[in-house]
């Protein structure tokens, strides 16, 4: 008597038996899936489609979700985005040609939250934003604000959700200024605006007195944190402070940098689940600054003194950004727009990581990105495409 069950009977059995299991047993198992199989686990049956499919099971597979990275590499053939675990860079767990979304080469990314992320077609022109899902792959353009930009001037957006109603806004800055001639700096900003967009409302609102006295850098985006919105901005003085845009009462507050009265070269982050700063002014090093007590000036720290890899030795404008605290206690950083560094905490060395699929003249942006299977189309008002 044979006992050997054919590998093809063997699937359809097993299959069989999972389909007959309570729904509530398969959401728990699907749950768990890795993004990758869990939409593949999508065309198996109706019935896993639709459980799939409901509001619930992406909220409930979203708490389990590994978090990854989001990197966009634009070079003249290609516009890629793609989303990965940070084990593999090379195996994504989806990919998309920007080029279907837009014809424009220059795309940046503004910003990832839940599984959301905020894309910016950079021709100064045109200036369309856009939200996405790479996961589901859907997308959304944001109306464009009525206004028209001039120079000098700069934009900046920040895309969070709200703690309490869990409403996703972007929050963009339009600036004019008055510059010196001789040395660049500002001398006024004789206009300053204050946009939210909250999705599924379809439009822009004004919020308040605009941004507040201070000068922003078009470099550098909201970082969402606390659900709060964070920029490093300069006083009219020169003077460099952490400006705070709360997302549920849509006002500004700010508290100190690092050192107050010194001009720095960083970016805020988040590191070890506290805000950070990365101070990239020195020639041969980037500190990297951890507020412990947040909105506390009191209570910054530095954390890493990072030595500089020989060729990046000596002035910069570039701003760096931290990425990812990996599992073994290195950090990976996002140099400007063109490379990834992997910093060794134990051996105290920085060796570039190569995140792209091609090597070459390109732009290369690495955003923390936590795959989600929340659906576009539960924003109403808003006309959902996909990809």
């Amino acid at each position: 008597m044979s006992f050997i069950v054919s590998p093809s009977k063997f699937a359809a059995n097993g299959r069989d038996f999972i389909t007959t299991l309570p729904s509530h047993i398969i959401i728990e198992i699907l749950s768990r899936l890795p993004a990758k199989s869990l939409v593949q686990c999508k065309s198996v049956c109706k019935q896993w489609l639709d459980l799939t499919s409901d509001p619930y099971f992406a909220k409930l597979h979203f708490t389990r979700s590994k978090p990854g990275v989001a990197i966009h590499q634009s070079e003249p053939s290609k516009n890629l985005l793609r989303v990965a675990d940070f084990d593999d860079f090379h195996a994504p767990t989806a990919e998309i040609d920007l080029k279907s979304l837009t014809p424009s080469p220059d795309v940046a990314v503004d910003g990832s939250v839940k599984g959301l992320l905020l894309l910016r077609d950079a021709n100064y022109k045109r200036e369309a934003l856009y939200v996405c899902n790479p996961l589901t792959r859907e997308y959304i353009e944001l109306a464009s604000p009525k206004q028209v930009v001039r120079y000098p001037s700069i934009v900046t957006h920040g895309f969070g959700v709200t703690k309490g109603s869990e409403e996703f806004k972007i929050v963009r800055i339009y600036q004019e200024r008055e510059m010196d001639p001789r040395s660049g700096s500002c001398l006024r900003i004789p206009k300053s605006e204050c946009q939210v967009y909250t999705l599924g409302t379809g439009e822009w609102r004004g919020v308040g007195d605009g941004a507040a006295p201070f000068a922003y850098d078009g470099r550098l985006i909201g970082q969402f944190f606390r659900g709060n919105l964070h920029w490093l901005v300069e006083d009219l003085n020169g003077h460099e402070l952490i400006s705070a845009f709360d997302l549920e009462t849509e006002s500004f507050h700010p508290f100190p940098a690092p050192f107050p009265g010194r001009k720095l070269l960083g970016s805020v982050g988040v590191l070890d689940d506290c805000l950070c700063l990365c101070d990239n002014t020195s020639n041969f090093e980037v500190d990297i600054w951890v507020m412990k007590e947040y909105g506390i000036g009191k209570s910054w720290t530095k954390r890493f003194v990072i030595r500089k890899m020989p060729e990046l030795i000596g002035p910069s404008f570039e701003i760096v950004r931290v990425l990812k605290v990996l599992g073994d206690g290195n950090i990976l950083l996002v140099w400007a727009d063109y490379c990834v560094l992997n910093y060794c905490s134990k051996s105290e060395v920085t060796q570039e990581v190569d995140m792209v699929q091609s090597r070459g003249p390109n732009s290369v942006e690495a955003m923390h990105y936590v795959p989600s299977l929340m659906s576009l189309k539960s924003f109403v008002m808003e006309k959902v495409v996909m990809f």
